[in-house]
């Protein structure tokens, strides 16, 4: 079951095809969405109170935004339904990296060594993060993100296509860096940062 039912959900579908393609192992039954909505390649979509009539024996969450990816995947504990991770084959993954459950990590990235991904965190297309990263739960790489060594990225972060940081930074919990941001120094929780290099924007 994929959590979600827009854009990036029909992606990490194409990325179980890929998995299943290496090694058979998923069987997709359906997408949970806020709202029921049309089949996508004949898979239902349907709301969480429908999930148990799918027969479904594990989930993947496949939302681009933390807090709606957060939401849905709250208004699923009561289902008591496992999350599992998703690595597509092309990635290159030392085996020191930890990713929690309901992780999605995206075709051609690259993660090195001493990584720990939390929970419920989008690694998109085409990443690279390198030695001792720390990425907690429901955080979003968008794609083309490259995440230097010692970066810490606190939950709930979103950061857009082709954000690059320095090595050492820390982008606090709840924090935005907008596309094509360079982070040369830490990004205050909550705000929104932009530019080259990026800087909060001011709050209105």
């Amino acid at each position: 079951m994929i959590v979600g039912g827009g854009g990036f959900a029909r992606e990490v579908a194409w990325l179980v095809h890929g998995v299943n393609r290496v090694e058979p192992r998923w069987h997709l039954v359906g997408f949970i969405d806020l709202e029921p909505g049309p089949a996508i390649r004949g898979v239902p979509v349907v709301p969480v109170d429908e999930l148990c009539g799918l027969g479904a024996n594990s989930a993947v969450t496949a939302i681009g935004s933390p807090r709606l990816r957060r939401q849905l995947t709250g208004e699923m504990q009561g289902v008591g339904l496992p999350f599992a991770t998703l690595v597509h084959p092309s990635v290159r993954i030392d085996e020191s990296v930890r990713l929690g459950a309901g992780t999605v990590v995206c075709a051609g990235s690259q993660l090195t060594v001493g990584i720990t991904i939390g929970a419920h965190v989008v690694v998109n297309l085409d990443c690279t993060i390198g030695h001792n990263v720390a990425i907690e739960d429901y955080a979003t790489l968008s794609p083309g993100c490259h995440i230097s060594g010692r970066t810490t990225i606190q939950q709930g972060c979103f950061l857009g296509t082709g954000v690059v940081t320095i090595e050492g930074i820390t982008i606090a919990s709840e924090a935005t860096v907008g596309a094509g941001g360079v982070v040369v120094r830490d990004v205050p929780p909550g705000t929104t940062a932009i530019g080259v290099p990026a800087k909060p924007r001011p709050r209105v």
